[in-house]
């Protein structure tokens, strides 16, 4: 470059107009500033947002309006602000505190600073690495991610478009095409970045919400938010009233028993079952529960719509779960299968895609227990069993060693005659007692809340190895209408075991069950049961596909029972990345095929005409690279030589100009002289390609070539289509 060039460059930086460098501030600024609005979502309780908002609106006006030296002094402000006053219930300490702060507040300045310096497209660095460093410490995964993700892509490509190498030296100056390009760009960048976002696992650690520095503390947890689940459902059974009241209503396959869940229990310490929290797992892709996931499984889908009697954040749906859509975010525990709304559930329709697990008589006799280790909350026990508990587990083992023949008959022993159910007038003395002695009370008096029923049951189990839970839900029978209205009265509470190979299974071992003509365990499904798939000519609809062993149906076989399915199945994300990379492939060759088309148009014709095209060819050259000749400025044999320029594209410009004078003005121009200018025209076509370097070979590759003025004239003459 030379000095001419460089002092004009300088100047250019010195004299931006205070609305441009204002402008650049806040698009350069704007990717911090929506990091720092994410903060809640990445450190859970977390205030740093709302506490370094100000600092970060205070770094961008003062570093752009008073200097750098004074930003400085306002991070340092910042940093120490944040060290006093922390960022929330994670950061506690005030090292912490304030390198958080300082991180955030630094990486602001330094992007204002490089916006103010010779290349302002360096202050999209550190809005980059701001960005990386929230969504890689957990927040991938999520929608509010892929938002966040996506405006501030928005941001970059604006900053990009505004002072990106193809506006040339002067930043924030419009360039050609900027509207088109503008619009193309913010939009790839967008889907680029949300796409990466969504489909993205964490960089740091497992958790979906981040546990930062290391923090001793659960993830985030979404409770159901009802104090006493199994005392309410035990009122919705036994209470007047509750008949008429309606919970949720569910629309789905019509020849499947349904069995909504509303809630899980797996935990007991000899007073309670205690509710697990739900994750944050995002309801969008749930992943399965690789401890004794089922080898078979039939696919389906359910449509819940919970009503104003459901309490509760938890949302009921059918076990293992694979997907929930809704318009509210939901939370979702793997484990458990409970699958609460982040928001009141109330009022919303929830799209559920579910399994069913699928296996013959030879795989239930052949199954066990599918332990998850030594930490199983499935599998703990307060206390060794005994009494009553004892003895009827000793009486049912005696019977079999076959794990599935055990619990058959372990629940068909509960269902016996003589056990009965309780009365309603029992709920006036309080909750169902769930302590041993109170399940021993049970089998001594014949008389309990079909939880203690199912208590009971899952002790038992649990004392021979065989990892079990409670269930609050609702059996519905396959007979019934595809769309069924749910109310209160149709709760019920059972028990499930977790077997290898066919995940957990429901038993029904309470006299209530057997009153309610209810099975004593609901078996997975048969290969011959599973629903056949519709021709896919004609027109109908189904999940699923071919069973391994000649069943049809929605099976997936899962390899090592991991959950993993052998079918094929679109990767959405992936495919909005091709599709961008496809539009940018697109639009660099429409640039390229629009800037051949200007050349050949330009180079036809006679004589004359093709040497003013090669001038005019120049001057778009020169223009597309920051040098535009003075309109003024025309062929003659006697023309100056440009002394705006520098000195190689200043003596190819002179050369140019007597070459075509002769052609243009004089008689009888010759093709051997239209000939020789458009050699000319490359050569300084290559000398500005030699003095500019990568930044207008970038520009020719991504903006359109101006179509000028002239050409336009003589096409439209000649009757060429513009």
């Amino acid at each position: 470059m030379t000095t001419a060039t460089h002092a004009r460059e300088v100047r250019t930086t010195e004299q931006r107009p205070v609305g441009q460098r204002w402008g650049l501030a806040v698009v350069a600024g704007l990717p911090a500033l929506l990091v720092t609005l994410a903060l809640p979502l990445a450190i859970e309780g977390s205030l740093a947002g709302f506490i370094l908002l100000p600092f970060v609106l205070l770094v961008i006006a003062i570093t752009t309006g008073v200097g750098g030296v004074a930003g400085i002094a306002v991070v340092l402000v910042g940093t120490v602000t944040g060290a006093v006053l922390g960022t929330g219930s994670v950061v506690t300490t005030p090292l912490l505190g304030g390198g958080l702060a300082g991180v955030l507040l630094f990486g602001t300045w330094l992007g204002q600073a490089l916006a103010g310096g010779r290349w302002p497209v360096a202050a999209g660095i550190p809005s980059v690495g701001l960005m990386t460093g929230i969504l890689a410490l957990g927040v991938t995964g999520r929608l509010e991610a892929g938002v966040l993700a996506a405006f501030t892509g928005l941001s970059l490509s604006l900053l990009l478009v505004l002072v990106g190498p193809w506006n040339g030296p002067s930043a924030v100056r419009p360039a050609r095409w900027a509207e088109v390009l503008a619009v193309f760009a913010m939009a790839a960048s967008a889907l680029a970045t949300y796409t990466v976002s969504v489909s993205s696992a964490p960089l740091v650690g497992e958790a979906r919400t981040a546990d930062l520095f290391s923090a001793e503390r659960p993830t985030s947890r979404t409770d159901g938010g009802v104090p006493d689940p199994f005392l309410t459902a035990a009122r919705w059974q036994l209470e007047p009233g509750y008949d008429t009241v309606t919970l949720f209503a569910i629309a789905g396959p019509e020849a499947l028993e349904q069995r909504p869940t509303w809630a899980t229990f797996s935990t007991y310490n000899g007073i309670a079952w205690l509710e697990p929290p739900t994750y944050g797992v995002p309801g969008d892709d749930i992943p399965p529960e690789r401890v004794g996931a089922p080898r078979r499984t039939f696919d389906t889908g359910a449509r819940v719509t919970v009503a104003v009697g459901l309490p509760g954040q938890w949302v009921p749906v059918p076990q293992r779960v694979n997907n929930v859509v809704s318009g509210i975010e939901t939370r979702a525990d793997p484990a458990s299968g409970i699958v609460a709304a982040v928001s009141s559930p109330i009022d919303n329709s929830f799209d559920i895609g579910f399994s069913l697990a699928v296996a013959d008589r030879a795989e239930l006799d052949a199954t066990f227990p599918a332990q998850g280790g030594p930490d199983d909350p499935a599998l703990a026990l307060p206390a060794p069993i005994s009494g009553r508990l004892l003895e009827l587990a000793d009486r049912v083992s005696a019977t079999s060693p076959n794990t599935w023949t055990r619990l058959v008959t372990l629940a068909q022993e509960l269902r016996a005659d003589v056990f009965t159910a309780a009365p309603p007038s029992a709920l006036g003395v309080g909750a169902p007692d769930r302590t041993y002695a109170g399940l021993d009370r049970v089998l001594a008096e014949g008389v309990g809340f079909q939880e203690q029923y199912a208590a009971i049951w899952a002790v038992i189990a649990r004392s021979w190895d065989i990892p079990t839970r409670l269930v609050i839900g609702f059996p519905l029978e396959n007979d019934g209408p595809p769309v069924r209205a749910v109310n209160a009265d149709h709760v019920s509470i059972w028990a499930e075991a977790r077997l290898d190979g066919l995940g957990w299974v429901a038993f029904q071992p309470s006299p209530q069950d057997r009153d309610a003509g209810r099975k004593a365990v609901v078996r997975p499904l048969t290969p011959e049961q599973v629903p056949t798939l519709p021709d896919s000519n004609s027109g109908g609809t189904s999940g699923g596909g071919q069973l391994p062993d000649g069943g049809s149906g929605g099976d997936t076989e899962q390899a090592s029972g991991d959950g993993a399915s052998d079918g094929l199945a679109i990767s959405w994300p992936l495919l909005g990345v091709v599709a961008a990379v496809l539009a940018v492939i697109a639009w660099i060759l429409g640039v390229a095929i629009r800037r051949r088309r200007i050349r050949a148009r330009l180079d036809t014709g006679s004589p004359r005409e093709r040497a003013h095209g090669a001038w005019t060819w120049a001057r778009l050259i020169l223009a597309e690279a920051w040098m535009p000749l003075p309109i003024a400025y025309a062929p003659a044999l006697d023309v100056e030589r440009p002394s705006d320029l520098p000195d190689d594209v200043a003596d190819t410009v002179h050369d140019l100009a007597r070459e075509v004078a002769p052609l243009i003005y004089g008689p009888d121009p010759s093709d051997a002289g239209a000939d020789a200018a458009w050699v000319a025209a490359d050569v300084l076509a290559r000398a500005v390609q030699g003095t500019t370097g990568w930044r207008t070979g970038l520009r020719r590759r991504v903006v359109p070539l101006e179509k000028p003025p002239e050409l336009t004239i003589r096409a439209s003459q000649r009757g060429v289509p513009t």
